[in-house]
């Protein structure tokens, strides 16, 4: 049959060249059309070999591309033999190793032989091909994203067969192909994304109402119960567990929710100290999440993949839960996908590990505050102390007055050492703080012996279950005895970074300070700490807000209001005037030949006599006036609440009269000045305020020009 079918196909005549590119081009076409409508990757490349067959030119087309091995597999062909194709080629054709296949794949180039049965590159393989028939095959790469990803392969039983014209249009397919691959691996990347986005938006809900959950979650059991059903629930996991180890070492999940939860927990167990070599493990002893998103090849898993409880598991993923500081148990979440974990995944799982860490934290501050009881009520009243306190003296007298309340401490103190080292006690409370006042204790020296010292030269909480019985403090003995104290214990407040004061607590119960005790205390003395910061920040925000007020609106040079100020004060003032019926005046002062004092003297004296004259200006001013410097040597006096002409008249009379004195200047030099002073009256000489500063100006100007080389002034209304 064989023989038959290859005499047949050797001596039937080929159509025309023109009439074979013809049919291929057109073959080429319709593949486009393929390329934009196919769905699925195998059915795209199988549409593609059956296009090419059907030009009635190919005996066989096929598509391979190298498995893991290394070897070129055709897994996509059509044609009669294309079976024969998949099975019997696809197993030997290595890469790179001289057949055509093997080198294009290798080099990246087209391999064409038009005499196969001849051909030196595939004599390993030409028993099998003549089998076939075969006698001609072009080995074309397909190049997706610049990488060579398999071959077309064609295939004839007519030797001679394939001419540059029909390997060009070949090669035009083979690049065709690739681009569609490449769109392919673009849309399968969006999908992947789009679906990593949905489970990290599930997972992000699940967060949401697990954060809900821990609000009202009664206790541990129920949080950590609750915590594997939300995230089971509405985060698209397979499996949820957490575990903890118990007295013995062994971590067993206690909680789990999901499909085999009860395999987990009773199936998945290890010690934390033997050096086991699991995910658990890992995550237990790093103290960070480990993950594998191809579980059943994960060689840590090894000892827990033939278990039925791990059959079901592709990815898994478990993070550390830290409660007070340190690894308490783990949190294991499980999928029935590979590739289930990607970074922002890993992100928030870590992320829900620390919230659910902060949640037991919680509840153990909330036993702790139980345990506690009208102490733990006390701070609760200490906070709004704290956050509400205006000033350091407020804030510490009322810090001491509600611990002293509280009913364990008889008496609280807050001390600090004054020059000599001797401790001062700027804030108590209790029965016993008179007698602790009294009491001298030194940072060092015999008086140094105390808990306060200590705290002060060690900067670190401490403290005596049983004072009386301390022989270390044997020479405070007597006045804690005094005031009936069995334990005390002191505590450091940082301040600005450094140790400020300290804060002592005498009580008359033993033993007392146990660890909740002394990290509560701690923490009073951090939040002062934190609270005499936020004052000190306040205080110079404040300072220099004031300051940049004040520079805002006044001369640097002379301290007087400035011009920015002017229209304010004038407005003002004529206000005042308008309701108290009485006259207003507005002047203008300058200097007369100032330039002379800059030119003789220097910038610096001429400075030092504005300031001077400035000052003269002030002293010369009753409570009610005002005085602001316009910048140079011209300054505006403001005379309020006169009741006659005459008393504006009686003020620049004064005023001259200081003016002319010498003024006593840098250098021992002693110059004398004269000024002039232009005014008008409101609302006598101008009812119109906004007027009366150019008014008072215009008097200025008139009278300037005839000096006299003494102070003199007018008014507007005068010619």
């Amino acid at each position: 049959m064989a023989d038959n079918l290859t005499a047949t196909n050797t001596t039937e005549p080929l159509p025309s060249a023109l009439y074979r590119m013809n049919c291929i081009y057109r073959a080429l076409l319709e593949q486009e059309q393929l390329l934009v409508e196919a769905t699925d990757r195998p059915g795209l490349l199988n549409s593609i070999c059956q296009r090419l067959i059907t030009t009635g030119f190919f005996d066989i087309v096929g598509i391979g591309s190298p498995d893991a091995d290394g070897l070129v597999r055709y897994h996509h062909a059509a044609g009669e033999q294309a079976a024969e194709l998949i099975h019997t080629f696809s197993t030997a054709v290595k890469l790179g190793a001289g057949t055509l296949s093997g080198e294009a794949m290798s080099t990246g180039k087209m391999q064409v032989s038009n005499h196969y049965l001849n051909d030196p590159r595939t004599s390993a393989f030409q028993a099998k091909a003549r089998k076939m028939n075969i006698r001609a095959w072009a080995a074309i790469p397909i190049v997706v994203d610049n990488t060579t990803w398999g071959v077309l392969g064609i295939i004839s039983h007519r030797e001679d067969f394939f001419d540059d014209d029909m390997l060009q249009l070949l090669s035009t397919s083979a690049m065709l192909i690739g681009r569609a691959l490449e769109r392919r691996n673009i849309f399968e990347r969006l999908e992947d994304r789009k679906l990593a986005l949905e489970r990290l938006n599930s997972l992000y809900h699940a967060m949401l109402e697990e954060s809900k959950f821990i609000l009202s979650a009664g206790d541990e059991s129920e949080l950590l119960r609750g915590t594997c059903e939300t995230l089971v629930g509405k985060g698209t996991f397979l499996l949820v567990g957490i575990g903890y180890p118990d007295e013995t070492g062994i971590l067993r999940y206690h909680y789990g929710a999901g499909l085999t939860s009860d395999e987990i927990m009773r199936g998945f167990a290890f010690s934390v100290s033997d050096g086991t070599e699991t995910l658990s493990s890992l995550a237990w002893r790093t103290g960070k999440l480990q993950y594998s998103n191809d579980y059943p090849h994960e060689p840590h898993a090894a000892s827990f993949n033939s278990q039925p409880a791990a059959r079901h598991i592709q990815s898994l993923a478990t993070a550390p839960i830290l409660r007070a500081g340190k690894i308490w148990g783990l949190l294991s979440v499980v999928s029935g996908h590979k590739d289930f974990f990607d970074s922002d995944m890993l992100n928030l799982l870590t992320s829900c590990a620390q919230m659910l860490g902060r949640a037991l934290d919680s509840m153990d501050m909330k036993s702790r505050l139980e345990r506690l009881g009208s102490l733990y009520k006390s701070l609760s009243i200490q906070g709004e102390i704290i956050l509400e306190a205006p000033d350091e003296n407020t804030l510490l007298t009322q810090t001491v007055d509600q611990l002293a309340r509280a009913g364990l401490f008889i008496t609280v103190t807050v001390a600090r050492p004054n020059a000599n080292g001797f401790f001062e006690f700027i804030a108590t409370a209790g029965t016993g703080s008179d007698q602790i006042e009294k009491h001298r204790v030194s940072v060092l020296g015999a008086e140094g012996k105390s808990l306060v010292a200590q705290a002060w030269r060690e900067n670190t909480l401490c403290w005596s279950d049983d004072y009386q019985a301390d022989s270390a403090f044997s020479n405070n003995h007597p006045v804690v005895t005094m005031i009936g104290g069995k334990s005390a214990a002191a505590v450091p407040i940082i301040r600005q970074g450094h140790v400020w004061a300290v804060m002592g607590l005498i009580s008359i119960h033993q033993n007392l300070f146990d660890q909740e005790m002394r990290s509560l205390i701690a923490r009073v003395a951090q939040l002062l700490g934190h609270a005499l910061d936020e004052i000190d920040l306040r205080t110079r925000l404040d300072e220099e807000l004031t300051q940049q007020a004040w520079l805002a609106s006044h001369d640097t040079l002379t301290g007087l209001p400035n011009r920015a100020t002017l229209d304010d004060y004038i407005e003002k003032a004529v206000v005042r005037a308008q309701r108290h019926k009485t006259l207003l005046a507005v002047a203008m002062m300058d200097v007369n030949d100032f330039k002379l004092i800059n030119d003789t003297y220097g910038h610096a004296v001429g400075d030092a006599f504005l300031r001077a004259l400035a000052g003269r200006i002030k002293n010369a001013l009753r409570k009610t006036d005002s005085a602001l410097r316009l910048g140079g040597d011209e300054f505006v006096i403001l005379l309020e609440d006169l009741r006659h002409r005459e008393d504006a008249r009686s003020y620049f009379t004064r005023l001259a009269a200081i003016l002319d004195e010498p003024f006593a200047l840098p250098g021992n030099r002693r110059i004398n000045v004269s000024t002039s002073i232009g005014y008008c009256l409101f609302p006598d000489d101008s009812a119109d305020s906004s007027a009366l500063l150019r008014q008072a100006d215009s008097a200025l100007y008139r009278l300037k020009a005839c000096k006299t080389g003494r102070t003199r002034w007018q008014a507007s209304s005068e010619q």
